[in-house]
């Protein structure tokens, strides 16, 4: 929370960021944090992709447009 306070309010901006995240950011809290929020953020798209019968035809049709543009076969 206080990172996301910090950016609200412009005391943090992306640079800075950016840097904490950087070199050997595994132990970086900072870093842990975002990386558990990102985990988080997947594991609900991924439960509304398999609840959604709807969301699922769009994307896969959206998928294999995609692939025909791009040279792919399905």
């Amino acid at each position: 929370m206080p990172v996301a306070i910090s950016i609200r309010e412009g005391r943090l901006n992306s640079v800075t960021l950016l840097r904490r995240l950087g070199s050997h950011s595994r132990k970086n809290e900072i870093y842990r944090a975002f990386r558990e929020v990102g985990r988080s953020v997947r594991t609900v798209a991924r439960l509304r992709f398999l609840a959604d019968p709807a969301l699922r035809r769009r994307i896969t049709a959206v998928t294999k447009q995609g692939r025909g543009v791009n040279g792919f076969f399905a």
